[in-house]
C-alpha cells in the first residue's frame, strides 16, 4: 500500500478550518497527515505548562475521517521562552560572538540543558498519543542536521571530553593530528580549541575531527528521541526527514541509522524544475541514502509542492515526482505543505492550496496520484528490490573533499551523483552503503573517490574482492587514512596489494588554479588546456574532458583501457585478480559515460540484471509482471516493446510502441 498525504499546520489556522481542510484531504484519496512540527510553543507555551487538549482535538478529527498520523516531536526551533532562560543553549559563531535565536534552527543540540528540556517535552508527547487510535509514527524531530555549527565555550568543553574518550593521552592525539606541523603541539587536553577562528579554518585533520564530534553529538541526540519512542510507545513506528547532508553541520548518517531509524525518511526536493538533471536524482540519490541497507520502503515525510516564490514545477510534474519517487522505495508521499503559510520564513514557499485556502491545480496533480494508488493497489508496491549493487557513501569523505579543494578538485559529491546517473540511466537497482560495515551480499561494489579510507572500509574492500566480488574505485580514492593524514604508503592507501597498482603520480590537464597565495603573488585563473586525453576502452573512444588523471603503475594489474593522445599510452583503467574477485581502478574521476560502459562490462560477466532498456529520460522499474514507465523530460518519448501489453493507467493497448506524453507515466503489463 501507498500512503498520500499532507503536512498539515492546525496552530496556524482558526478552529473552525479544520473539519473543512480534513474533508478536502479525504475527497481527494488521502490517508496519511503528519502533524506537529515546528511548533514546540503550541504544545509547551511557557515552561512546563502544556496544552494538549486542543491539539486532542484535532488526531481525533484525524481519526474519525480514517486517517494515519505521523506526529513529530517537535523539538526544533526551542521556544524562545527557553533561549531566553538559558542563553547557553543559543549558537556561538566563528568570531565567539553569541547570536541570537532570530531564524530556527539556532539551537545548540548537544547542549544538556537544551536536551533536558527537549527529552521532557517529548516524553509528555509520546506518552499522551502513544495508544491514539490515528496514530502510526513518530517523526524524530525535523530536518536534524540543518543549522549551524557552535563554537561556544561550553560546547568546547564537551568536544575535549569527546577527545579525551577517544585518545588516551594527548601524546596519541598530537600524532593523529600531525601536530609537529607548524609547531602546533598540545600539552595537554585543555589546550584544544576548534579549528575555526574568525575566516581561519585550521589544519584538515582537525577539521574532520570537529566535524565528527558535532556529527556524534547529533547521533545521540536523535538516538534519544529514538529511546523515547521507544520506552513510552513501543507499537508506534518512528521515521524522521534528517539533512544529514546539509553543508554547514550534517552528521554521518550511515554510521548509526540502523540503530536509531525505524523507518527511513527523507524530504523529497528536486525542485520546480525538472530539466535541472542534478537536483531531480539529487533527491533520489537522498532517498536511496536515507535506505542504505534496509528492506523497507522510504517514507517521504516531505514532498515538493511548490517553492519559494515559485508556485510550482510544470503542469504534471507533481504527479511525475510522485511516480519517480516510487521507483526509489517510496511507500508515502507526504506533500509539503496543504496550505501555503501567510506569515513566517515559507510564506511564500506554496503549498496545495493558495493562500486564501483554495484549491488549485496542484492539489488535483496529487489528487489524481492518490486515486491511481488505489487503482493500482493489486500491483506489489512499494517496489522492494533486492540489489547485486552496492554505491558507497563517505560523508567523511565529503568533509574531507570539501575542506582540501585545491587537491579535490572534482567534488566527492560530483563523483557520488556520476556514478548514481549512470546507475539510473540503467534502471539497476543497487543499494547505498556504509564501507565500514556492509550487512548484505553484492556482485559490484562502486567505490566512487571515497578519499578516506580507513582500516574498517579497506578491508571490507579486501574482503569483497577476495570472496568473489568486483570492486570498482576511482581517482582520488584511499588517499588519506581515518586521521585524514595522506598516506606515505603506496597508494591507493592500504589497498595497493588489492588493486595490483601504485597510484602515487597524477596529472592536471588543465591549468591549475589554487586560492593559496603561495609566495605572495596573485596568481591569474587562466583557459589553459595543456593535454586533451581520451579513452579506449576496447574498441570504443570516450571523449569527455578530462582535467585530472592519474598515473597508474600496474604491478600485478592488467590494463582494461587506456588514455591515447597524449605523448605516451597510460592504463587508463585498470584489473586485478584478487582472491575469487575482481579490483577495478579507474584514474580519472567518475564520469556517467565512463561508468555506464564499465559497468555494462560487468553486467554481463557477472549476471547482474539491468533494468528495463528506456530511451534517455525515461525512468522505469520491473515490479512483478508490470513496468512502471515515468517520462521525467517534457517531450514525448517512445518506447519499443517486443511483446504487445495493457497500459494500467490509461486503459491502452500498445502493440510495438508505447508513447508518453511529457511527464507522462504508464503502469504496462504484458497481455497473455
Amino acid at each position: 500500500m501507498i500512503f498520500v498525504g499532507t503536512n498539515y499546520h492546525p496552530h496556524d489556522w482558526p478552529r473552525e478550518r479544520w473539519p473543512e481542510d480534513i474533508r478536502l484531504m479525504k475527497e481527494s484519496g488521502f490517508n496519511l497527515v503528519r502533524l506537529g512540527h515546528l511548533c514546540w510553543d503550541s504544545f509547551e507555551p511557557s515552561e512546563g505548562n502544556y496544552e494538549f487538549a486542543w491539539f486532542d482535538e484535532v488526531m481525533d478529527l484525524f481519526a474519525e475521517a480514517g486517517f494515519k498520523v505521523v506526529l513529530d516531536i517537535a523539538t526544533r526551533p526551542a521556544p524562545t521562552w527557553l533561549h531566553k532562560k538559558y542563553p547557553m543553549i543559543n549558537i556561538t559563531d566563528q568570531h565567539r560572538n553569541r547570536l541570537h535565536s532570530v531564524r530556527r534552527y539556532m539551537e545548540d543540540v548537544g547542549n544538556p540543558v537544551f536536551q533536558e528540556y527537549a527529552y521532557g517535552f517529548a516524553e509528555k508527547l509520546t506518552q499522551r498519543y502513544a495508544g491514539h487510535p490515528a496514530l502510526h509514527a513518530f517523526g524524530l524531530c525535523n530536518e536534524v542536521g540543518a543549522g549551524m555549527q557552535t563554537f561556544s565555550e561550553e560546547a568546547r568543553q564537551r568536544y575535549i571530553q569527546w577527545l579525551r574518550a577517544k585518545y588516551a593521552d594527548i601524546g596519541e592525539l598530537n600524532e593523529a593530528w600531525a601536530a609537529q606541523r607548524w609547531s602546533r603541539k598540545l600539552n595537554s587536553f585543555e589546550d584544544i580549541e576548534f579549528p575555526v577562528s574568525g575566516e581561519r579554518i585550521g589544519a584538515p585533520e582537525r577539521v574532520l575531527e570537529m566535524r565528527r564530534f558535532y556529527s556524534d553529538e547529533l547521533l545521540a541526540y536523535l538516538q534519544g528521541l529514538s529511546n523515547t519512542v521507544r520506552k513510552y510507545a513501543p507499537e508506534s513506528r518512528e521515521t524522521t526527514n534528517h539533512w544529514g547532508e546539509y553543508p554547514t553541520l550534517g552528521f554521518d548518517y550511515l554510521k548509526d541509522y540502523k540503530q536509531i531509524f525505524d523507518l527511513p525518511g527523507v524530504g523529497f526536493y528536486p525542485g520546480v524544475n525538472p530539466e535541472d538533471r542534478n537536483a531531480l536524482f539529487g533527491a533520489c540519490f537522498t532517498m536511496a541514502h536515507r535506505i542504505g541497507e534496509k528492506s523497507e520502503p522510504i517514507w517521504c515525510v516531505e514532498f515538493q509542492t511548490g517553492s519559494f516564490g515559485a508556485y510550482a514545477p510544470p503542469k504534471g510534474a507533481l504527479r511525475m515526482y510522485a511516480y519517480l519517487s516510487l521507483l526509489f522505495r517510496s511507500g508515502a508521499i507526504c506533500a509539503w505543505t496543504w496550505r501555503s503559510m501567510l506569515g513566517g520564513e515559507e510564506q511564500y514557499l506554496f503549498g496545495l492550496l493558495d493562500h486564501d485556502g483554495r484549491p488549485g491545480r496542484k492539489l488535483d496533480e496529487f489528487r489524481q496520484f492518490a486515486l491511481e494508488m488505489e487503482q493500482l493497489k493489486s500491483i506489489g508496491l512499494p517496489y522492494l528490490p533486492q540489489p547485486e549493487i552496492a554505491l558507497a557513501y563517505s560523508f567523511e569523505s565529503f568533509i574531507v573533499s570539501e575542506n582540501m579543494k585545491a587537491y579535490y578538485k572534482t567534488p566527492y559529491l560530483e563523483q557520488i551523483m556520476q556514478t548514481f546517473l549512470a546507475l539510473s540511466e540503467d534502471n539497476a537497482a543497487f543499494n547505498v552503503v556504509d564501507l565500514r560495515n556492509i550487512e548484505k551480499h553484492y556482485k559490484i561494489l562502486l567505490v566512487p573517490g571515497q578519499c578516506i579510507m580507513d582500516e574498517a572500509s579497506a578491508g571490507t574492500i579486501r574482503r569483497f574482492a577476495q570472496e568473489g566480488g568486483t570492486v570498482i574505485m576511482t581517482a582520488y580514492s584511499a588517499k588519506v587514512d581515518e586521521h585524514n593524514r595522506v598516506f606515505s604508503e603506496t597508494m591507493p592507501g592500504r589497498l595497493s596489494d588489492v588493486f595490483g597498482i601504485r597510484a602515487n603520480a597524477f596529472e592536471n590537464t588543465a591549468y591549475h588554479y589554487s586560492d593559496s597565495n603561495e609566495g605572495g603573488l596573485q596568481k591569474q585563473k587562466l583557459n589553459i588546456r595543456r593535454e586533451a586525453p581520451k579513452i579506449k576502452f576496447k574498441d570504443r573512444i570516450l571523449d569527455h574532458t578530462v582535467d585530472y588523471y592519474e598515473i597508474l603503475e600496474p604491478a600485478t594489474a592488467e590494463v582494461l583501457a587506456t588514455f591515447t593522445n597524449l605523448d605516451q599510452e597510460l592504463p587508463a583503467v585498470s584489473i586485478n585478480t584478487y582472491g575469487k574477485g575482481k579490483a577495478v581502478y579507474v584514474a580519472v574521476p567518475a564520469e556517467i559515460e565512463l561508468m555506464q560502459v564499465l559497468l555494462n562490462h560487468f553486467y554481463a560477466q557477472l549476471g547482474v540484471q539491468k533494468g528495463p532498456e528506456t530511451p534517455l529520460g525515461v525512468s522505469a522499474r520491473q515490479v512483478g509482471d508490470h513496468v512502471i514507465y515515468v517520462n521525467t523530460t517534457a517531450d514525448e518519448q517512445h518506447i519499443s516493446l517486443t511483446v504487445p501489453g495493457e497500459g494500467l493507467i490509461t486503459g491502452q493497448v500498445y502493440e510495438t510502441i508505447l508513447k508518453l506524453d511529457p511527464y507522462g507515466v504508464e503502469v504496462y503489463k504484458v497481455t497473455t
